[in-house]
């Protein structure tokens, strides 16, 4: 038990976390601290955008400043990268 215990922990251990921005003319990446990452109400991993963006030193005005046009909340397993959400943005609404 001790030993799959430990195994459960590298495989976390290789988990990382991203926000993704497509903006109009570039890709902004931003990183998240994995304690932020939580199970919403449908069981879903989320975390809170503007608690990312705080934390990488921007705001909501910036992010609407690049004129973004997707974000995505990315796992990076191994190196591969797991999208978990992602939201169209169409500030034409």
């Amino acid at each position: 038990m001790v030993q799959q215990n430990m195994l459960n922990n590298d495989v976390e251990d290789t988990s990382t976390y991203e926000y993704v921005v497509e903006c109009r003319e570039k890709t902004v990446r931003l990183t998240v601290d994995v304690r932020d990452v939580f199970y919403n109400a449908d069981d879903v991993l989320d975390c809170p955008l503007d608690v990312v963006l705080r934390k990488n030193d921007y705001t909501l005005q910036d992010l609407m400043s690049w004129d973004a046009r997707e974000v995505r909340f990315i796992q990076v397993v191994n190196g591969k990268e797991n999208v978990i959400n992602s939201v169209i943005l169409n500030v034409n609404l």
